[in-house]
């Protein structure tokens, strides 16, 4: 039945138009018997409900809110176009998306960012703290929605997580580095901030495959840049000049740093990153990175305001909905 109405769904399961929008809105006090009935005709007549003239109709706006690090790192000015491009295209559906920046690693300011959020539901691209499960947990007694966006909180009260598996992205920088090698070394690992959930799975997993399988390859101990270029730049060159490196996996962001320490340094080590940014692929092109890990900030953006939309709508959540795809960029797929 082409271009059909609830009048047509309330006409084929014999109710009236107001239990239809009971069952298509999830408003409750409608008997099981009837919600298959309305939903046998929904799928009868194929029936595709207007949110957007849903959301007018009842004068509902969804609030939805992305909490971020703030900075000038490539991998942050990616996720912040993606979130404008849904920002924009969502207007019309009476959908608006607000984005709240916080200093990164800064708990205090992500707590306080938390706790001054006006929304239905809301992504967040935190810390793992205490304090911040306990805003979570506020948060969802309040009636937001929330769900973790790029680096997960697993133990908190977060409806859903969106984002790659990070241990397995981890395991796979491991693999290519110790193959890359072959038996040469040491290798150098730099990350964001061991306190960030992410950074540390990919670090665990990055060390579990050099360990299973590459054992005779030495790593040092891991440093953190705090994201920013010129903390890399200064530790990686510290680091090489204490002795020669057989390769360097860069775990969080600061990759201009590290661009201008492999400029200057006389052997170059096997190098791999996260992020496919202008940053990146420049490296890539120029012979300095040899694979950037990349996680799709266009997907995982729509990913996360699909749930948010679902959560809203009280839609159940698939466990595996909130997955997005880990691609693999070398000098020659770029």
């Amino acid at each position: 039945m082409g271009n059909a109405t609830v009048h047509d769904v309330a006409r084929i399961a014999q109710v009236g138009l107001a239990t239809v929008d009971r069952v298509l809105n999830n408003r409750g006090n409608v008997s099981a018997k009837t919600v298959a009935k309305v939903q046998a005709a929904v799928a009868q007549t194929g029936y595709v409900r207007n949110l957007a003239a849903a959301n007018l109709a009842r004068q509902r706006v969804y609030r939805l809110c992305f909490v971020i690090p703030a900075g000038e790192t490539g991998f942050i000015a990616s996720l912040l176009h993606a979130i404008e491009a849904q920002r924009a295209a969502l207007i019309e559906d009476q959908v608006l998306v607000h984005i709240v920046q916080t200093r990164a690693f800064d708990v205090a300011g992500q707590v306080a960012a938390l706790r001054g959020l006006d929304c239905d539901a809301v992504a967040i691209m935190v810390s793992e703290a205490p304090d911040i499960q306990d805003e979570v947990a506020r948060l969802r007694s309040a009636g937001v929605h929330v769900l973790t966006f790029v680096a997960d909180l697993p133990r908190s009260d977060r409806e859903a997580y969106v984002g790659i598996d990070n241990v397995a992205a981890g395991r796979l920088a491991g693999d290519f580095m110790g193959r890359f090698l072959h038996g040469a070394g040491p290798v150098l690992m730099v990350a964001g901030s061991l306190a960030a959930r992410d950074h540390n799975e990919r670090m665990m997993g990055f060390r579990q495959v050099m360990q299973e399988r590459f054992a005779s390859l030495p790593l040092l101990p891991a440093m953190e840049g705090a994201d920013d270029a010129a903390t890399v730049e200064r530790l990686v060159l510290e680091a090489a000049q204490a002795q020669a490196l057989g390769g360097i996996y860069a775990i969080g962001a600061g990759n201009r740093g590290l661009v201008a320490a492999l400029r200057n340094m006389a052997q170059r080590p096997v190098t791999i990153v996260h992020e496919l940014t202008p940053t990146s692929r420049n490296a890539l092109r120029d012979g300095l990175f040899d694979l950037v890990l990349d996680q799709d900030c266009t997907a995982a953006t729509a990913t996360a305001i699909k749930i948010m939309r679902d959560l809203i709508e009280g839609r159940e959540i698939p466990a595996e909905a909130g997955k997005i795809r880990l691609n693999i960029h070398s000098r020659e797929n770029i």
